[in-house]
């Protein structure tokens, strides 16, 4: 009796602690639409950032948004508009790699992963054209894509 309530136990401990995928949750790969519709957001606010347009590009950011950048700070939407609007930010380059453009879809998100190469102007410093992988998550709100989140991540060349 002991020994079946051990048995028991054990394949209810280990049927717990196994991950459970639910269906929601499961990344899918974007419709050609949804596709479409995040590269025209994408292409729209690249050509809003290097004409240092911040009410253009502020419409891209939602409330909340928060970015990660290559050196590791966390900006807010606010701080990010503020360094475009006083020319602190100012990018030259904005170019994809298109064979490294990946998204995936979660309903009305989608997490949109490229390689960039960036140049301009970053805290007031110039800085040479470099690559970045770049994070950005979307959320279609009110018919429109806007960006929560995103990460830059500086590609060091060996």
């Amino acid at each position: 009796m002991l020994s079946r309530l051990l048995r028991v136990s054990t394949v209810l401990t280990l049927a717990a602690a196994l991950p459970v995928k639910a269906p929601a949750q499961a990344p899918a790969g974007a419709s050609p639409a949804v596709i479409g519709e995040v590269r025209d957001a994408v292409r729209r606010y690249d050509a809003a950032l290097r004409r240092a347009d911040a009410a253009a590009v502020g419409q891209f950011f939602a409330p909340e948004y928060v970015f990660v950048n290559a050196r590791g700070q966390r900006l807010t939407r606010a701080e990010r508009l503020a360094n475009l609007r006083t020319g602190r930010t100012a990018v030259d380059t904005v170019a994809h790699a298109p064979e490294e453009e990946q998204f995936q879809s979660y309903g009305n998100v989608v997490l949109y992963s490229t390689l960039l190469t960036l140049g301009g102007r970053y805290s007031g410093k110039t800085q040479q054209q470099g690559h970045y992988r770049a994070l950005v998550v979307w959320v279609r709100r009110d018919g429109r894509w806007q960006q929560v989140a995103s990460q830059l991540t500086q590609v060091v060349e060996q």
